[in-house]
């Protein structure tokens, strides 16, 4: 490494040894120089950084807690976790440290994140701890009701929505009690700026490593925060390279098969919808056709709606579709949403063919099996934002 290489990499550590638990956060302008450097650097460089952060990171809290240093990396078995995690576990192996891994199950997953998970635990050997609900989605959902399906988390016009009550239940409270019950001192995860709006604005708010006084009371690393992809839903002026998967390429990393389970959503696709790998959905994507692409999470979830999600799990998970129409009572929710000149059309149509008795929104929910056998695509278009 030359002189200049090792100045910079000095520099950059030192932004952060200055932090405790009272002075939580690095220096705006650290955060925004960082952010700067990473929309230039190479992958390499980037993976260079990561390791270097994971490194100092972990050296601090040895510093700090001694022998009883207890790191964990939350893993969601998406490929931003899996990642961090084979970063975090090349260091680790290295200074024979040992980690925990903690994986959030909702009990609302893809079957292919539980397979997956089982076998990576299996095949990387690791120590994986379940954070799990005290409640489900269905108790949720019959407490609560369903709000609008289309509100975004943080959206408090009338109250907090269901669906952030949700989040709340099924992911941040078992996470809490994890860190709680386990003690661990430093937290790896995998988010990334590039995901969202609200993840970049909390990229500069936070930084890639901080102390969370409030959410998780524990440090916090992040060491991907600024890597990113092409499919990246948020550009922040960054140079949109493809990180995430180039990585996985480059180490031979196995990865979640939900990722190779799109599905193109768009009229002008004169193909029938058939499940396409993820190469195929990026370059159709970049074609500019509409092409859902399934990311790790809650299956039964509204919030990827906007995306075309009713349509994609009524084709590709149509079990999970229908008890999110039925036992979760999304259908009375989606029949409001749509646009009122297409649910009168819709009402029309339906009396013509004899499906409903009755022109109102309540004959359908009363026959919605039969209105659902007689136009399946019924819910497919609700709150799907348009391509341009």
């Amino acid at each position: 490494m030359d002189a200049q290489r090792l100045t910079m990499r000095r520099r950059r550590m030192d932004a952060y040894r200055a932090l405790s638990t009272t002075n939580t956060r690095i220096n705006k302008a650290d955060v925004l120089r960082f952010e700067a450097e990473h929309k230039t650097s190479t992958l390499a460089e980037k993976e260079n950084r990561a390791l270097t952060l994971i490194d100092e990171a972990i050296t601090q809290t040895v510093e700090r807690y001694g022998s009883n240093a207890k790191i964990v990396v939350s893993c969601s078995f998406g490929v931003d976790s899996v990642i961090t995690l084979h970063l975090v576990k090349r260091v680790c192996d290295m200074r024979n440290i040992p980690f925990d891994v903690v994986w959030n199950n909702t009990l609302n997953e893809y079957p292919q994140t539980r397979l997956f998970a089982k076998k990576l635990t299996a095949d990387w050997r690791l120590n994986t701890i379940e954070a799990l609900p005290t409640t489900t989605i269905r108790k949720i959902y019959d407490e609560h009701g369903v709000d609008s399906l289309l509100k975004r988390k943080g959206d408090r016009s009338n109250g907090q929505p269901v669906v952030e009550k949700c989040c709340n239940a099924l992911k941040h409270a078992p996470m809490q009690r994890a860190i709680k019950e386990h003690g661990w001192h430093l937290m790896f995860n995998g988010v990334r700026a590039g995901e969202s709006r609200q993840r970049w604005m909390s990229a500069r708010r936070d930084g890639d490593y901080y102390y969370s006084s409030g959410t998780w009371k524990t440090w916090v690393c992040r060491p991907i925060l600024w890597w990113t992809a092409l499919a990246d839903s948020f550009n922040y002026g960054n140079n949109r390279q493809e990180d995430v998967w180039e990585y996985v390429r480059k180490h031979d990393i196995p990865y979640n098969t939900i990722y190779d389970m799109n599905a193109v959503i768009d009229e002008r696709y004169d193909c029938p919808t058939v499940i396409i790998d993820r190469v195929t959905a990026e370059r159709l994507s970049a074609e500019g056709y509409n092409v859902f692409m399934p990311r790790t999470g809650c299956q039964a979830c509204p919030i990827p709606i906007k995306r075309g999600y009713l349509r994609y799990l009524r084709e590709v998970f149509p079990k999970v579709y229908r008890a999110m129409l039925f036992q979760l009572g999304f259908a009375r929710v989606l029949i409001a949403e749509i646009p009122e000149d297409q649910r009168v059309a819709l009402i029309a149509e339906l009396s013509s063919f004899g499906v409903i008795t009755e022109k109102t929104e309540a004959a359908i929910l009363d026959r919605l099996e039969d209105v659902i056998e007689f136009k399946p695509c019924v819910f497919d278009g609700v709150g799907v934002s348009k391509r341009k």
